[in-house]
């Protein structure tokens, strides 16, 4: 025979209600994290409304040193080489002409060296 006396609230456990209240709390928690984000980001895009054109001025300029730099190493590192570039010139001088016949050639050979080089540039 079934027991007509059952205790409903006996099954229910009291930790339910906690973990419902729980939960709320994490709702609003959530709520008040998406709006202080939204907030940051209205206080952000003021600051940038009023500084960036400084911001753009300034990472133009890092981007321009930053550039000579990197030509002025290259600069560099093609002086290193004069004497191999040198001696690719005149390998494929033919010897013996005047000066004149010369330059045209020595001008033929730099063009066709620099239609093969290849050029990489990197920024520190």
């Amino acid at each position: 025979m079934e027991n007509l006396n059952f205790d409903n609230d006996a099954i229910v456990d009291p930790r339910d209600a906690e973990i419902a209240e729980l939960r709320k709390q994490l709702e609003l928690s959530n709520q008040r994290i998406a709006h202080q984000v939204e907030q940051l980001d209205k206080v952000g895009d003021a600051i940038m409304g009023v500084i960036g054109h400084k911001v753009e001025a300034l990472a133009d300029s890092v981007a321009s040193r930053e550039v000579e730099r990197a030509l002025d190493d290259y600069e560099i590192e093609i002086w290193d080489h004069q004497d191999a570039i040198g001696e690719m010139i005149d390998e494929r001088l033919p010897e013996g002409l005047d000066d004149e016949s010369r330059a045209d050639d020595l001008k033929a050979a730099v063009r066709e060296i620099l239609a093969e080089a290849n050029v990489k540039l990197e920024l520190e």
